[in-house]
């Protein structure tokens, strides 16, 4: 009997301590955004704050494809995940509706940090406010699965939103037409951007823009994006929701022919210089430092979400590679093509490629700057004064020619104007 009271209260005690432990835990802090539209709950203030100013972000950019009024009375939720178990191979931000006594409840669950700095948030903030649009004040059946809007309409406003920061990578829409086969538009619709390589998701996102900002132009506009996102069958894609919603555009080869002739206006030379080498090594930095999150690369790729993180980290380098200077270029393909096998294989041995890697970068900035640092010091030094002058001084200098061989060769070299 003792042993029996002595395992009681070990029960006793320990339902004791769980209660007081979750007593204890402090519960996630709440803040509204400035438009009302957004309600964020986070423990950490500084991610709290994150989410909401990247949520204004989504919603301006939303403004311009449909009306900004939220579809129910309650705000879209977006809820701080970060610290529970993300399930293997789940998604780092899923967004999630809910019927409530109120009518429909929209929800974003943010599993990991990482996905605020690769696109992945935007993406699970517009298909979030996507679907207010698509069910309206409609409440979803509890176990009726909801149908979210198709990724070519995702990844073309996360696309878009990311341009309208950071400028258009140069040469994607020209390796779009000189890729040796135009792009159709029965191709695009039946892509799969989940499994695209860095290079394919690129340029993907470039098509999804360019049929984007069709659209927009359409005689419609607005009231057709309307119209898209209240059709049920446009959840499943393909181009007959499209012609559907935007009659203007008559039938499906004048879309196509729109949609690729924008892609081709796109294609023009760029107007904006390529980065120096400096430049091209901070942006590298940048990059890595937001993926890895003070871990090395291989230790973020076992990490939860770590294939999705490295696919989107290929894709970011790819895009860099458009703009940095020539001679970081090569180095910017061995990190893509290292960010997509880890992607693939998190176990992969590369932590020796990564460290030549370094190394070459550290040598190449080097050398650039004494490159710098040479023809700053040539520029400095040289006499400003106009040659009038420089001849006046060498006829009263007095000085003899040089009569010996190499002497007369130069001077008949130069006489050639060689």
């Amino acid at each position: 009997m003792a042993w029996k009271r002595r395992v009681l209260i070990l029960c006793v005690a320990w339902l004791v301590a769980a209660a007081t432990g979750l007593s204890a835990a402090p519960l996630a802090a709440g803040s509204s955004s400035r438009s009302g539209a957004f309600i964020a709950y986070a423990q950490d203030r500084d991610l709290r704050n994150k989410m909401l100013r990247a949520a204004e972000g989504a919603l301006g950019e939303w403004a311009k494809v449909h009306e900004t009024k939220a579809g129910s009375a309650a705000p879209i939720v977006l809820n701080d995940k970060t610290r529970a178990f993300m399930p293997k191979g789940g998604e780092p931000v899923v967004p999630l509706l809910f019927e409530t006594e109120a009518g429909m409840k929209v929800q974003v669950d943010l599993y990991d940090e990482g996905a605020m700095d690769s696109g992945a948030f935007e993406a699970g903030l517009f298909s979030a406010l996507a679907l207010h649009a698509m069910h309206g004040t409609e409440a979803a059946r509890v176990g009726k699965a909801f149908d979210l809007p198709p990724r070519w309409f995702i990844e073309g406003l996360v696309e878009e939103l990311r341009r309208s920061r950071d400028g258009t990578p140069d040469g994607v829409y020209s390796a779009l037409i000189q890729s040796g086969r135009p792009p159709e538009l029965d191709a695009f619709f039946r892509q799969k951007p989940e499994i695209l390589d860095a290079a394919s998701l690129v340029l993907y996102r470039a098509q999804a823009v360019s049929l984007l900002l069709v659209l927009r132009k359409a005689q419609e506009s607005k009231k057709g994006f309307a119209a898209l996102l209240a059709n049920p069958s446009f959840s499943r894609g393909g181009v007959e929701p499209v012609l559907s919603a935007f009659p203007s555009l008559a039938s499906r080869s004048a879309l196509s022919k729109l949609w690729t002739l924008n892609i081709a206006r796109s294609s023009m030379p760029p107007r904006m210089a390529s980065l120096t080498v400096e430049q091209s090594e901070r942006e590298l930095a940048g990059v890595l430092q937001s993926v890895k999150g003070g871990q090395d690369l291989p230790e973020a790729a076992k990490a939860q979400g770590g294939a999705f993180l490295m696919r989107e980290c290929a894709v970011r380098i790819f895009n860099l590679e458009f703009r940095s200077h020539p001679l970081f270029q090569p180095i910017l393909e061995e990190y893509r093509n290292i960010a997509t096998q880890l992607a693939r294989r998190p176990k992969v041995p590369v932590a020796a490629k990564i460290k030549e890697l370094e190394e070459t970068r550290s040598q190449l900035v080097e050398r650039s700057q004494k490159i710098a640092d040479y023809l700053n010091w040539f520029e400095v030094t040289q006499i400003d004064e106009p040659p009038s002058l420089r001849d006046e001084k060498s006829s009263r200098s007095g000085a003899l020619p040089f009569n010996n061989p190499y002497a007369l060769y130069l001077d008949s070299l130069e006489a050639r104007g060689w």
